[in-house]
């Protein structure tokens, strides 16, 4: 817990003076961290453990980029350097395009230890993930990133429910 409030601090503070997005970076660690904590209540530290936060990181870079791509005019009003400040809409949606990747393929990984119903899931997830980076890669606007953004959010609960599914059944 004061890893999070340490790493959401740095993030708020840097975010408002960077030329490299380090504060979305080291900021998404303790976003990922959360439900490997929930994990680690009920177990100990295993590979499930460090797969799910891998699974989970590049989707909290992607989706915190997503947010700012929607969010744009504001955090230049605000002076945050957020990645679409820094790269511009172009360059942002590069950056959600290159972390879904990552994030896919990690999904691949985490999903053969966990079985079929986590798969089959995360696929259902893969396509909404696609569907949203089609969209602003096509246009590379704020109006093309807030209609993505349900689709994003869409990906964590089809996630959660898939891993909570296989758990179960």
């Amino acid at each position: 817990m004061a890893y999070s409030y340490a790493a959401e601090y740095f993030y708020q503070v840097k975010k408002r003076k960077q030329a490299f997005p380090i504060a979305q970076v080291v900021g998404r660690t303790y976003f990922a961290l959360f439900p490997v904590a929930g994990y680690l209540a009920v177990g100990g530290p295993d590979a499930t453990a460090l797969l799910y936060f891998l699974f989970f990181y590049p989707r909290t870079l992607a989706h915190l980029a997503v947010n700012d791509m929607a969010d744009i005019a504001n955090n230049r009003a605000r002076g945050l350097a957020t990645i679409p400040v820094i790269y511009g809409m172009a360059g942002a949606a590069r950056w959600v395009l290159g972390f879904s990747l990552v994030h896919a393929v990690l999904a691949a990984v985490f999903a053969a230890t966990l079985g079929t119903v986590a798969a089959a899931g995360f696929t259902v997830g893969l396509v909404l993930l696609a569907a949203a980076n089609a969209r602003f890669l096509r246009q590379k606007s704020d109006d093309a990133a807030m209609r993505a953004l349900p689709l994003v959010h869409a990906l964590l609960l089809v996630s959660v429910v898939a891993i909570i599914a296989e758990a179960v059944l």
